[in-house]
């Protein structure tokens, strides 16, 4: 083990089986514990550069963990990650857990840490150095409330924020006080407020995977390299195409966007259902998809408003609810895609398209085909079945893919594969 880089993580010590029994996990986790203590005792370094710790369920262990901290904190540790979750808990479960360890004192009056991680670790923002050294935070599996406002406001160097799993969240704003943030990925969280303010002008990676929550940039980069947007299982947008096509226009400049089915259906209830307010920068678009009729919209609008876009990825998912019929959609989805459509991007830049967990089921092989009729300078299909498809799912989709072969193209240097996922 690396003198200067320490990593204990329960789950390499402990394995877990159907036929373990308690008194044989419980023996398993005391000798892990015994181990960590016994190596810090005898370590004769100086100094211990990163130091990881990961533990379900510590309470039975509280006074070696503490020991434990110390002799990081002692060693004048900069990446201190403690990691305490039971990741049955989510921000969603009803069943929260209360903090089952507290970030010792010492750790909170270190000056020298850089990065920190805590999981399932309450901790006193009161305490902190102000300014601090942090340049890296995340949070997991805690009730955050009002103290991340505190800890923001003592960190002027902060560049990347992550914060997972948490609930009650209070993140009004991220004001020009944290102007060096760079990364800000925000995941299955509660908020405690309606919208978040987020003054990010060297932001270069956002990312945000949850229920629907307001985000307005004050600034924002207009170099950046990766937005993400999934908010997983909401399926109501009627009301929330506008200000999903503001955010947008917002992360303009993201080289790579990724977007979810929500977002796809809910910008068709914008302002403008044809075009977002500017053209999108985007070189690499990532739609998540069932590719159902009432996606339709929804993904012209992104290609037409991604002039620049150099490949175009289509990941399946399953649809959220049992596909139903729908008589109000003001048009034929058996047509769409029929007509020829000069969109910017698919006469001069589109090279190449994806698609992920590709059956040739539905309406996958009518978009293939309307972007192999459409792309002038196309010159790859890259298909990927499911990953652990059977035999059979892989011939299938390889004998719809066959048929492709009949469909005329507007690129001589095409070339279509199937690739095992």
């Amino acid at each position: 083990m690396d003198s200067t880089s320490v990593s204990f993580k329960e789950s390499e010590f402990v394995k877990y089986s159907v036929s373990s029994s308690e008194e044989s996990i419980r023996d398993a986790r005391v000798s892990f514990v015994r181990f960590m203590v016994n190596w810090a005792t005898n370590f004769q370094g100086n100094a211990v550069q990163s130091f990881e710790l990961c533990l379900s369920k510590p309470f039975e262990f509280e006074t070696e963990i503490k020991h434990l901290v110390e002799f990081a904190v002692s060693k004048q540790v900069k990446n201190l990650v403690l990691d305490f979750s039971d990741l049955s808990c989510t921000a969603s479960n009803e069943a929260r857990p209360a903090v089952v360890f507290q970030l010792p004192e010492c750790v909170e009056s270190l000056a020298t840490i850089e990065s920190l991680k805590l999981f399932a670790c309450g901790f006193d923002p009161s305490r902190f150095a102000k300014p601090s050294s942090f340049k890296s935070l995340s949070f997991g599996y805690i009730q955050l409330g009002n103290t991340i406002m505190t800890v923001l406001s003592k960190s002027p160097l902060l560049e990347c924020l992550i914060i997972r799993n948490c609930w009650n969240v209070g993140l009004e704003s991220i004001t020009e006080d944290n102007s060096l943030l760079r990364e800000l990925s925000i995941e299955n969280c509660d908020f405690a407020t309606s919208y978040t303010l987020l003054d990010l002008p060297n932001i270069e990676i956002f990312k945000y995977c949850g229920s629907f929550h307001y985000f307005q940039f004050l600034r924002v980069n207009r170099r950046m390299e990766e937005a993400y947007l999934d908010y997983g299982t909401e399926t109501d947008g009627d009301e929330n195409g506008t200000p999903l096509c503001d955010l947008l226009y917002d992360l303009l400049s993201a080289k790579k966007l990724t977007v979810c089915p929500f977002l796809i259906k809910a910008i068709k209830d914008s302002d403008d259902p044809v075009k977002l307010k500017a053209p999108m920068e985007t070189r690499h678009l990532v739609i998540k998809t069932s590719l159902v009729p009432d996606e339709f919209v929804g993904i012209r609008l992104m290609l037409n408003s991604s002039p620049e876009l150099e490949t175009l990825t289509f990941q399946m998912v399953p649809p959220l609810v049992p596909a139903a019929p729908r008589t109000n959609l003001g048009f034929n989805p058996k047509s769409y895609w029929a007509y020829p459509i000069n969109h910017k991007c698919l006469k001069k830049t589109l090279k190449v398209v994806e698609v992920r967990n590709f059956s040739g089921g539905g309406y996958e092989l009518v978009m293939v085909r309307f972007l192999m009729r459409s792309g002038r300078v196309l010159e790859r299909v890259d298909l990927y079945s499911p990953v652990g498809a059977s035999v059979s799912e892989k011939s299938s989709a390889h004998a719809r893919m066959n048929t492709l072969a009949e469909e005329r193209v507007a690129s001589e240097r095409l070339c279509i594969r199937l690739h095992d996922g």
